[in-house]
């Protein structure tokens, strides 16, 4: 009874960190510099309570505007966006990884050890973050996320 349900080895990995920030992006030159980061206007604070955000709407997109740039501009007057770096909250991250491994002895110099590995092993969504681009067709969803549970099964022999 010992050799199945006895020895065994656990080994955990718990990964949890909160979200990266994003930065957005109003997707024409307003400020007519050619390069960097063109940020729209920013008239609210844009992140939504954490009960209230969803993949279909990750932050407030009504806080974030290009209309005043795009007037300014029409009326040659070119600058810059007064949106922030980094003022969009992201998704978190909560992973839990874990090994089982029982070794078993064959002969005096043959091992083999059985193991199994579960990767996100609660299923847990972990999203990607969301689109900030204002002219952007997805602006303000997430569409993408990291891996579903993956279960892996091994035996390794040592000689």
């Amino acid at each position: 009874m010992n050799t199945l349900i006895g020895g065994w080895e656990f080994a955990p990995n718990l990964e949890m960190q909160t979200g990266f920030y994003w930065t957005p992006a109003s997707g024409f030159d307003y400020a007519n510099v050619t390069t960097g980061s063109w940020r729209p206007d920013r008239i609210c604070n844009g992140n939504l309570p954490s009960g209230r955000r969803t993949v279909a709407r990750w932050f407030d997109t009504s806080c974030y505007t290009d209309a005043l740039l795009q007037a300014d501009y029409n009326n040659g007057i070119y600058r810059f966006g007064n949106a922030g770096r980094s003022t969009i909250d992201g998704p978190g991250i909560f992973n839990l990884d874990f090994g089982m491994y029982k070794n078993f002895k064959l002969t005096e110099r043959v091992k083999m050890q059985f193991r199994s590995e579960f990767f996100n092993s609660l299923n847990r969504a972990n999203f990607g973050g969301p689109s900030t681009n204002l002219t952007s067709g997805d602006y303000g969803q997430i569409t993408s996320a990291a891996d579903g549970r993956e279960i892996q099964f091994a035996l390794k022999l040592s000689f």
